[in-house]
């Protein structure tokens, strides 16, 4: 076939792609090679500047090869942490809405993702799709009915929690967070769909995760519509990784940094191995590859320059996300988009793709015609975050913050807004104005704040003082959306969810739904 054969081929299947969308494909339609593989890479706690195309210094090439080779989404916003950034992904809702706004799901708390939700591998498989999870849940265990299998995913290769030892797989926590020796609980975590999987038992992650992709696109048929949601655990912690890995980043003398530079890597490997997959099995044509991280990167390692802040918390740092889409289907490629993205619009974008339906309360737009077109974006603003639950003896405090336009406001206290300072050096002799000076704001402080984050997105200028019209206006949309605040989904820890009484294994079967 001749390049511009190859050319041409690849338009005649987007514009079959987009006939698909015009006429409304619906859960009846059988499947057809014209609907796109759907691959979502999430990874996890992966910061701004931990990537080749913001960080030179940074190995990532099979990623920067993908971003720049497709659209890099340089206004990507997701939640500031793990639970909450899935929760929006898979039901296209604001946290606040669903009692996911605060903190994490932790091993032991007898509670999950809200079961009354249509998840978007549920509407992707009413589309047609074959659909696949692999990597981090995170979205609760304690009941069978909250497990992938039982969410819309045909097959689940990956663990339950939050984190775990990258090798080993397992974790553990103290009874209540305190140091009681008398009930530890620590367990194995991983599962080949419902079964404990201990063949990967001493296998880094990212080994075992693309084994398992490799294996399972080579015994599909490309001619049938996957969805496959690929939830890394890099860079999140334990920091460990091979230690060819890390030998490139030996000079930089801060340990932390360098394993989570050599960790970026390692997902890097991880995502060519799975590209080069679809490739050979004959996906790739027909797929969109999208990739994000779930939230800021962490403070152990991960650097998020020049954003403010930290994963946890509600400055730029924490919320806005490395990613990009690519694929062969793009009508263009090879440009930076400023369209502003919210987590929650995946569902709505992908199940557009797909000709699937949309739940009517969800939170997001579909923005495929904005980012890959260039039309104007439906999404005009959106809400970063809004938590009144900031501990057990604290349930009125309001911590939040809303996007409109070119503006951010914030109230309350939004966590630590510091900067760090790569430790391997800038690209550039030129140290970015005011290093971790803060001019008009004080971090320790609550309040509110209001910054332009289009001419300041280092958010070092408080404007709320300069314009008490647009604090006004803002002030009257969070009122509004407050209406629609649920209270968190906080229950305590039970301790029949201890691994001792499921054979050493974190397991459902300890709550009722």
């Amino acid at each position: 076939m001749s390049r511009r054969e190859g050319k041409y081929l690849v338009v005649l299947r987007f514009l079959a792609l987009q006939i698909c969308i015009t006429v409304g494909v619906t859960s009846e339609s059988p499947a057809s090679s014209s609907k796109p593989h759907i691959i979502f890479i999430l990874a996890d706690d992966l910061g701004w500047y931990d990537v080749s195309w913001h960080n030179p210094k940074a190995l990532t090439p099979n990623l920067e090869t993908l971003a720049k080779e497709g659209i890099i989404l340089d206004r990507s916003y997701v939640q500031p942490l793990c639970t909450p950034t899935r929760s929006a992904l898979l039901t296209g809702r604001y946290p606040f809405t669903i009692g996911r706004q605060h903190g994490v799901l932790t091993p032991r708390q007898p509670t999950g993702l809200i079961l009354n939700a249509t998840l978007l591998p549920q509407a992707l498989k009413e589309a047609g799709y074959s659909t696949h999870a692999v990597g981090k849940w995170h979205l609760g265990f304690c009941h069978w009915d909250y497990t992938p299998t039982y969410r819309g995913f045909d097959t689940f290769f990956g663990y339950y929690n939050g984190g775990q030892d990258h090798y080993f797989h397992s974790s553990g926590t103290k009874w209540n967070g305190t140091i009681n020796e008398d009930e530890p609980a620590f367990g194995y975590d991983f599962r080949n769909n419902m079964d404990v999987d201990l063949s990967v038992n001493g296998t880094y992650d990212t080994d075992a995760y693309s084994s398992h992709i490799e294996d399972l696109l080579s015994t599909r048929n490309p001619d049938d519509p996957m969805f496959l949601y690929f939830a890394l655990q890099s860079i999140h912690t334990p920091l460990q990784v091979p230690e060819d890995y890390r030998e490139p980043f030996k000079y930089i003398g801060d340990e932390e940094r360098e394993i989570v530079l050599a960790m970026s890597w390692a997902m890097d490997d991880a995502v060519g191995r799975v590209v080069d997959a679809l490739k050979a099995t004959g996906h790739y044509d027909n797929s969109i590859i999208i990739f994000s991280s779930d939230n800021g990167g962490h403070q152990a390692g991960a650097n998020n320059w020049p954003l403010r802040g930290a994963k946890g918390s509600l400055w730029e740092g924490g919320t806005r996300a490395a990613g990009f889409i690519h694929s062969p289907l793009l009508p263009k490629a090879g440009f930076v988009s400023d369209t502003v993205v919210h987590v929650t619009d995946w569902y709505a974008t992908l199940a557009g793709l797909a000709g699937g339906r949309v739940p009517e309360n969800t939170d997001g737009f579909d923005q495929w015609e904005a980012l890959t077109s260039g039309t104007t974006a439906p999404r005009t603003s959106f809400v970063y975050n809004i938590d009144n639950s900031l501990g057990p003896d604290n349930t009125t405090q309001i911590k939040a913050a809303l996007r409109k336009g070119d503006y951010k406001m914030i109230v309350g206290n939004p966590g630590d807004g510091s900067w760090t300072l790569p430790p391997e050096g800038l690209d550039t002799e030129d140290i970015l104005y005011g290093y971790n000076t803060l001019g008009n704001d004080n971090p320790s402080t609550a309040g509110i704040r209001l910054f332009n984050v289009i001419d300041d997105p280092e958010e070092r200028s408080n404007i709320a003082e300069l314009h008490y019209d647009i604090v006004e206006d803002m002030m009257a949309d969070l009122l509004s959306e407050l209406l629609r605040l649920v209270p968190a989904d906080l229950p305590p820890n039970d301790p029949s969810s201890n691994p001792k009484y499921f054979g050493g294994a974190w397991s459902p079967g300890w709550c009722q739904v």
